[in-house]
């Protein structure tokens, strides 16, 4: 089961966040900044529900204990804006209805998370600030596949060998820690070939990169040189990013950052790192800034025919065709309103949700 979109021409206008379009259960979320006695019960009320249907905590007794001990604990270092995104998850039955397919979510910013250099403050807020964005500016069906059911297909692309791609927009694995949306694009088979993970901020209009995940294991690079043929030369890496700029573009966002190789919060000390974000970014003409992020360009820099050899033009509109066609499957996804599946098919769309809960990324990949 899964909702497949039509390709259509790019014609949409822009979207541009508003922020007075929030709801008022957002709105409140955001004025709430003194404690009141209702807003103090509230608040007790939604972090002792927290603790209840707990499936990401596992292990024995004491094991369990211990994490709620840590989850307590850690949320009482910020109990305001921790009781501001309790509430806010609280207020929308989206939000309830992801949260028990994903315990996680409510304390992902208590753990590292995209940047080892974010503090706690700015991670709960990042977390927030990305839902708010999804519930207002993401078609309701579009969330609701994504984030309840575990994945939207945005339709297929067809290779040059004949073979189709597929893109998906997916949730956070478990315990992710890159961001809250995945990007994928994906075999005939639906498994992965390559991902960017970001996670949008609305108060000032970002987007946040914190991974883009390539092949791994043995005959990962055969296997890149092999769809970069079948992409008529287009890196894989590449397209990905540019899909991200086609959201951003779409939402009217134009600031865009990527998580430096020294920020990433898979680092380990001692281990390998099997990824160079760092040379990925300068190349797209990206600036390190402090905090670990490096800026990229408001748009992406694309070369026009004109530019490119007589003799290799035949392959650069072909190349050019097949981005385009990418970015409008992802634009209708954002623009067209996703048939809802009958009710007698909702009980089969949830067995049949793929949320690569079993997808270990431990490291990132980008060549």
């Amino acid at each position: 089961m899964e909702a497949s979109l039509s390709s259509g021409a790019y014609t949409a206008e822009l979207q541009r966040f508003d922020r007075n379009s929030l709801s008022s259960p957002e709105k409140s979320c955001d004025t709430a900044t003194e404690p009141s006695a209702v807003f103090v019960r509230s608040a007790l009320k939604n972090l002792l529900t927290s603790f209840r249907h707990r499936s990401d905590w596992v292990g024995p007794w004491h094991k369990r204990g211990l994490m709620a001990f840590k989850y307590m604990l850690r949320s009482a270092c910020v109990p305001l804006r921790h009781a501001r995104f309790l509430s806010f998850v609280a207020a929308h039955p989206q939000m309830r209805a992801y949260q028990q397919r994903d315990p996680r979510m409510l304390e992902r910013h208590n753990h590292r998370y995209m940047n080892v250099h974010s503090s706690l403050r700015e991670r709960v807020e990042q977390v927030r600030q990305h839902y708010r964005f999804a519930l207002t500016q993401l078609p309701s069906d579009l969330f609701e596949l994504i984030y309840v059911f575990g994945y939207a297909s945005l339709g297929c692309l067809s290779a040059k060998d004949g073979s189709l791609l597929t893109l998906f927009l997916r949730p956070p694995i478990s315990n992710g820690c890159e961001g809250e949306l995945y990007l994928q694009l994906c075999d005939s088979n639906e498994d992965p070939l390559y991902s960017i993970v970001f996670t949008v901020s609305d108060e000032e209009p970002a987007i946040r990169i914190g991974c883009l995940q390539g092949p791994r294991g043995e005959g990962a690079k055969e296997l890149v040189r092999e769809l970069t043929r079948n992409m008529y030369g287009m890196r894989p890496k590449q397209l990905m990013l540019s899909l991200v700029y086609a959201f951003a573009n779409h939402y009217g966002i134009k600031q865009l950052m990527g998580v430096s190789n020294e920020a990433h919060p898979l680092r380990r000390k001692g281990r390998a790192i099997f990824s160079d974000y760092d040379a990925f970014w300068e190349e797209q003409q990206g600036q390190l800034t402090k905090g670990g992020w490096y800026a990229l360009p408001s748009t992406p820099t694309h070369k026009s025919e004109a530019e490119v050899p007589s003799n290799h033009r035949s392959a650069f509109r072909k190349r050019e065709a097949f981005r385009l066609q990418a970015e409008r499957l992802l634009i209708n996804a954002l623009v067209q309103p996703i048939p809802k599946l009958p009710d007698f098919q909702v009980p089969e769309r949830q067995k049949a949700k793929r949320p690569l809960r079993d997808l270990r990324v431990e490291a990132s990949w980008v060549s």
